[in-house]
């Protein structure tokens, strides 16, 4: 009995400082597992915020690239609209001065017998055409409207002209082109016009009238007597267009 009561009183003694080493041995792997999971967590967190940050630096550097490129074909557009606006106006109005010669010849023409070369006139106007291609693709609805008018008014003109060849005294139809051409001076001032608003440049009519093709009817350019026979001759020039009449 007296070691039966021994070994109880040793068993109660040992379980106190069992269940206290059992205890420590569980704080100390909790706060083991609790650190671990913690740290986890933090570089978990710092990862994804590094991780949206690169993103976000990523997504500007796309933006900025995108926004960059835009700026180049936006510019690469405007001075490739700008070059073909140049070079149609300057088409037109070296038509319109060779249009306004011919068009003086042939108010002048009573009592004359006399063939127009109508061969520039016709190549400045098939030019016209080809830059009115590029027009279709870079200009702006207004313009590519009256940019297609002023190319028909010019192979209208050209038309018409040849169609009266030659001119005599008398002959019909000699008005047409001379409507043609007023028609013309005046879709060659709004096209113009209108080419200079896509630039956001101001009028030329506010600027200098006369640099613009004049719209007013019977208004040719100056043209001097003795220049007249060195561009046209009184006889036939033997070019296929220009047809005499029957």
């Amino acid at each position: 009995m007296a070691a039966s009561r021994l070994d109880t009183l040793g068993m109660n003694q040992i379980w106190p400082v069992l269940l206290v080493a059992a205890l420590g041995v569980t704080g100390t792997l909790g706060a083991a597992i609790s650190t671990q999971f913690l740290t986890t967590r933090r570089e978990d967190r710092r990862w994804n915020l590094e991780r949206e940050r690169e993103q976000e630096r990523w997504e500007r550097e796309r933006q900025d690239r995108a926004a960059q490129w835009q700026r180049e074909d936006e510019l690469r557009h405007r001075e490739s609209r700008e070059e073909t606006y140049k070079q149609f106006m300057q088409t037109i109005w070296n038509w319109g001065r060779k249009a306004a010669d011919v068009r003086q010849m042939i108010e002048a023409g009573e009592g004359h017998l006399f063939m127009v070369d109508t061969d520039e006139l016709y190549d400045a106007s098939v030019k016209a055409v080809g830059i009115m291609a590029e027009l279709e693709l870079s200009a702006s609805a207004p313009v590519r409207d009256s940019a297609r008018e002023c190319c028909d008014l010019m192979s209208r003109f050209v038309s018409e002209v040849d169609a009266v060849l030659p001119i005599t005294e008398g002959a019909d139809g000699l008005d047409v082109p001379v409507r043609l051409h007023d028609s013309y001076k005046v879709v060659a001032r709004k096209t113009v016009e209108l080419m200079r608003a896509d630039r956001g440049l101001m009028s030329l009519a506010a600027i200098d009238p006369h640099v613009l093709p004049d719209a007013r009817p019977g208004s040719p350019a100056p043209f001097r007597q003795g220049d007249r026979f060195k561009r046209f001759q009184l006889v036939g020039l033997g070019r296929a267009r220009a047809r005499p009449q029957s």
